[in-house]
């Protein structure tokens, strides 16, 4: 795994840092902006990205699903959730949600 950027991601996936084809930082490269612009454009970037590795958070499991085309969280011990999220960064802030949301009942059994 490599280390994470500044703006606390891996390097290959924030934006900000990303370094594109090209050479270039991918926020700041004209010929990939145009080429995520539509669509179309959008999907085979994501597919020439390639793989999705699962990763856990807060308890969870995160998983990229390619039918859906997004991220799906899910508990160790449950079957994937019903709502899929577009970006890891919404489906990590959904892990901790519901990670924070059990701690929580958990809280108001013991107390």
């Amino acid at each position: 795994m490599t280390a994470p950027c500044i703006h606390g991601f891996r390097t290959e996936e924030c934006t900000s840092c990303r370094t594109c084809p090209h050479g270039l930082v991918a926020s700041r490269c004209s010929r990939c902006i145009r080429a995520s612009s539509t669509p179309a454009g959008r999907k085979a970037l994501l597919v020439a990205h390639g793989d999705h590795p699962s990763e856990e958070r807060a308890g969870f499991e995160i998983v990229y699903v390619p039918e859906l085309s997004g991220w799906q969280v899910r508990s160790e011990d449950s079957a994937p959730s019903d709502e899929s999220y577009r970006s890891i960064f919404l489906a990590r802030k959904a892990a901790d949600d519901m990670a924070s949301a059990a701690s929580a009942k958990e809280s108001k059994r013991s107390g």
